[in-house]
């Protein structure tokens, strides 16, 4: 059984539905769901392009080598010389590559 149960039909202009085809194209929805998400009042957001899940999987991978790093200190009681400079490696790569796409995102 359907969840909603009331057809509608709909008539727009040529420039509402180039703008109701723009807004389901970026936010990646069909148009029936941006109609929802304006008559319910919702934010329409746009769905993230490659760069932000790129960025995301590289923080990830990064956060579990500095994870391995303090699990190494707290077994021997301290990191090395090269364990600290990796780890300050790693949280530099992540601001540049946060900083690098800042501009995109806010």
């Amino acid at each position: 059984m359907r969840k909603r149960q009331y057809d509608m039909h709909l008539r727009l202009n040529e420039s509402e539905h180039r703008k109701l085809d723009e807004l389901a194209s970026k936010a990646g929805v069909t148009r029936s769901t941006i109609i929802r998400k304006l008559i319910m009042g919702t934010e329409i957001k746009e769905r993230p392009n490659f760069d932000f899940f790129d960025l995301r999987q590289s923080i990830d991978r990064l956060a579990i080598n500095v994870n391995q790093i303090a699990h190494h200190a707290n077994i021997r009681g301290g990191i090395t010389a090269e364990e600290a400079a990796e780890a300050k490696r790693i949280v530099t790569e992540v601001r540049k590559r946060l900083y690098s796409k800042k501009e995109i995102w806010t």
